[in-house]
């Protein structure tokens, strides 16, 4: 990427961000963009294809402190099952506080856009990343798809015979689709008891793996987690 070019990426992001803080990602817009930054409206298409497409991009560095969080919590997991569990247990701590920011970008309507834009993100915002840490997790961060995401998590799941890839294939889509409806009731649902509709979330995920066969070591532990 030419630098002029990410130097003037890099200043829309910031401050399309810095809009979304004060105003919600509902009420950005172009005007307002153009006004804080100092450019015309239409300066903005030269780098990104529309607003809804800088909304996405702003909208990942919502991930900084979710990643940050996540390899601290990962960390000491080996166990497969338990981390792809401590996985959505993060990921809940951060999405359902921020249901609009994280529908959007996962499960919106310019969704599928988000592999390439992840791409363009961390190449302007490498240190957001961090540093390298294992694969399984390194992988997923760096994949848009949200089942890919999944994929990337599971992956030693079914190396290590715990499930098969059939098995293991159902379970991220079945995941998937259930995560994405509580993420939405969080957005209909500003009163929402968001710990305890994390909790039922998870308590769904566990009985979803015992009832397909798999052992959840340490359950206790998780229990106390939520």
């Amino acid at each position: 990427m030419k630098e002029r070019k990410k130097q003037l990426m890099t200043e829309y992001i910031a401050v399309t961000k810095t809009l979304i803080n004060e105003l919600g990602i509902e009420k950005v817009s172009i005007r307002k963009i153009a006004e804080k930054i100092g450019y015309n409206t239409a300066t903005l298409y030269n780098y990104f294809e529309n607003l809804d497409i800088l909304l996405l991009y702003a909208s990942l560095g919502y991930l900084k402190d979710y990643i940050a969080e996540l390899k601290v919590k990962t960390k000491p997991i080996s166990d497969p099952v338990l981390k792809y569990i401590r996985v959505y247990e993060v990921f809940n701590g951060f999405s359902f506080k921020n249901p609009d920011i994280y529908f959007n970008m996962f499960y919106g309507i310019y969704s599928e856009k988000l592999p390439k834009i992840i791409a363009d993100y961390y190449e302007i915002f490498p240190e957001e990343l961090g540093e390298k840490y294992h694969d399984d997790i390194d992988n997923m961060l760096k994949e848009g798809n949200i089942i890919r995401r999944d994929i990337e998590i599971t992956k030693a799941i079914v190396s290590q015979g715990i499930l098969s890839q059939k098995n293991t294939d159902f379970l991220i889509h079945t995941v998937t689709k259930v995560h994405a409806y509580y993420l939405y009731k969080v957005i209909i649902d500003r009163n929402i008891d968001i710990q305890k509709h994390s909790k039922e979330f998870m308590n769904f995920l566990v009985e979803t793996l015992e009832l397909m066969g798999v052992s959840i070591p340490d359950k206790k532990e998780i229990q106390d987690t939520q």
